[in-house]
């Protein structure tokens, strides 16, 4: 995913329409399951979860990507909200849904319902109506309007046939201009401002040297690393501590995942507050809860009781923060976009701003539970906590400097119009 994912958003960037490359993604991935439903030795099961990755990779670009084209910009919070809500109510539900299927049906029912949850994932894309067809559709239908109207004007005026088309074609060629004056194309069909070759074919570069959005992505890589330590450590605690089994070191996960249906209401706060302030109060009360979870380290009921409550408000602070992030992404790319810091595309920049997204999000995946084993291994249980609570607390600083700056679109404009 890591790898695939910056291909992935430059040619999302460049395909005109993201439902088709949503469309391609969910085909491959199916590909991938009948892969892996299939294979019966280690190299196609390893090919078949590289596929997936890849696949996945599609999908986590042009799906975000799409969401910030068709929503408007002071409301993307809770729209990435409610896509957080859905990750994590699947989150909750897959394992139990697997687990059951598998005891009562068998192995191959279990592909079966994710065969058909991707079908069902393909025929909701081919539903969808992208806004720039929807614009392009308004845009014909006025024109046809305006033709219709010329000529019934030009019949009822009697000035002759010979009149009605020049006329009827000065009409269109003043459709023809105003589209081509909003589309940023000139009479020959070619892109104009373009501000350097590079820009136009590469932009990740010029991304990558925002320090807004380079903040975006430091402190989704530190979201990930911290998610991805806590949830490969917490059971081997548990068990060691608790002498908890595999059910309860399962069910102790219920309380980091579950504040993730708060995601749209977060995403609200951060509409409305900007993403600096739901960023800064959730990395630092991530930094306060890892610190104390040191404290758990006997197996009795007050501990037990501790545990789970540090654990939710863990859960509740990293929700606190990615969302925010992966909206303010958005508004880091428009405010480039504003100034003119990128050049021209296809499709705008909001593939590759995603795809670095998945980037950073793979990478804290990789490094958390290796820093997180490595710490436990070599310096324990509290040491581990302490140096992660840290790491959460380093992030705040380039949050409160960078993050979230940005103003509503009813306030520019108001601006704009003074």
């Amino acid at each position: 995913m890591f790898c695939a994912s910056p291909v992935c958003g430059w040619a999302t960037d460049r395909i005109r329409s993201r439902r088709t490359f949503l469309l391609i993604g969910l085909v491959a991935l199916s590909a991938a399951t009948a892969l892996l439903l299939a294979a019966k030795s280690l190299v196609l099961i390893i090919v078949a979860r590289t596929l997936q990755g890849v696949s996945a990779a599609v999908v986590w670009v042009a799906g975000p990507a799409l969401l910030a084209d068709s929503v408007d910009p002071d409301q993307i919070g809770r729209f990435m909200g409610f896509m957080g809500d859905a990750t994590g109510l699947a989150i909750l539900a897959a394992p139990a849904v697997g687990g059951v299927v598998f005891e009562r049906v068998g192995y191959n029912a279990v592909f079966f319902i994710c065969f058909g949850l991707l079908g069902l994932d393909m025929l909701l894309r081919l539903l969808v109506i992208e806004k720039e067809r929807a614009e392009n559709a308004v845009v014909e239908h006025n024109d046809r309007k305006s033709v219709s109207a010329h000529e019934i004007n030009t019949t009822t005026t009697k000035q002759g046939e010979s009149s009605s088309l020049p006329a009827q074609k000065s009409v269109l060629d003043d459709c023809a201009s105003l589209r081509s004056a909003t589309s940023g194309t000139d009479d020959r069909g070619t892109v104009t401002n373009v501000k350097s070759w590079r820009d136009h074919l590469w932009p990740l570069r010029t991304l990558l040297l925002s320090p807004r959005l380079a903040t975006d992505l430091f402190g989704c890589l530190v979201q990930a690393t911290l998610f991805t330590s806590i949830e490969s450590i917490l059971p081997l605690q548990v068990r060691q501590s608790f002498h908890w089994g595999s059910l309860g070191a399962g069910l102790v996960f219920l309380p980091l995942t579950l504040p993730a249906l708060t995601s749209p209401l977060i995403g609200w706060v951060a509409d409305r507050y900007q993403a600096r302030l739901p960023c800064i109060a959730g990395s630092s009360l991530a930094a306060l809860a890892f610190v104390l979870l040191r404290l758990v380290t006997d197996g009795t009921a007050k501990d037990k009781i501790i545990l789970c409550c540090l654990v939710a408000i863990i859960g509740l602070a990293l929700t606190l923060v990615l969302i925010p992030l992966m909206a303010d992404i958005v508004h880091a790319v428009n405010s480039m976009d504003a100034k003119g810091q990128i050049g021209p595309r296809t499709g705008g920049s909001y593939g590759q701003a995603y795809a670095l997204f998945n980037m950073a999000y793979a990478a804290g995946s990789a490094i958390g539970p290796l820093l997180a084993g490595l710490l436990r291994v070599r310096m324990g249980w509290g040491a581990t906590t302490l140096v992660l609570g840290c790491l959460s607390g380093a992030s705040i600083v380039p949050i409160a400097v960078w993050a979230g700056n940005h103003k509503p679109a009813k306030e520019e404009d108001d601006e704009i119009t003074a």
